[in-house]
């Protein structure tokens, strides 16, 4: 429920940044688990106008290279970090505590104090959802 809760945000204006190995990452899994989506989540990429997708730098990828074993993250999530210190960026949406060894700030369970997630709740229960919480 928080990650659509996200997408909402995003939908209705809330800038947000992501990369292309993050997208392509869903793409993949998407391919071996549930090819039926891919047309779908592209296609929703599309209407996310607030979300910018940028793609890594060479650069990008020294630095994970020079970081790596630094942070408690993998290869592709310290391209990320390098893509988000070269955006000037200090915060993430994620579940993946891993990203606090480097000093970045992790927004995800909060938000469902947010104000207006109870209302994004209210509003899915009524069309029918059961939102879940793990």
């Amino acid at each position: 429920a928080i990650s659509g809760y996200i997408l909402t945000k995003i939908m209705k204006g809330e800038k947000a940044i992501t990369t292309t190995l993050v997208k392509d990452e869903v793409l993949i899994w998407l391919s071996r688990y549930k090819a039926s989506a891919l047309h779908k989540f592209i296609h929703s990429l599309r209407a996310l106008v607030y979300l910018e997708i940028i793609s890594p730098t060479l650069n990008d990828q020294e630095e994970a290279c020079i970081n790596f074993g630094k942070y408690q993250l993998g290869i592709s999530d310290l391209i990320n970090l390098a893509v988000m210190r070269r955006k000037n960026i200090n915060e993430i949406y994620t579940t993946d505590t891993s990203y606090s060894s480097a000093g970045i700030k992790i927004i995800f369970h909060e938000l469902s104090k947010d104000p207006d997630f109870k209302a994004f709740i209210k509003n899915l229960e009524n069309k029918g959802f059961k939102p879940s919480f793990h």
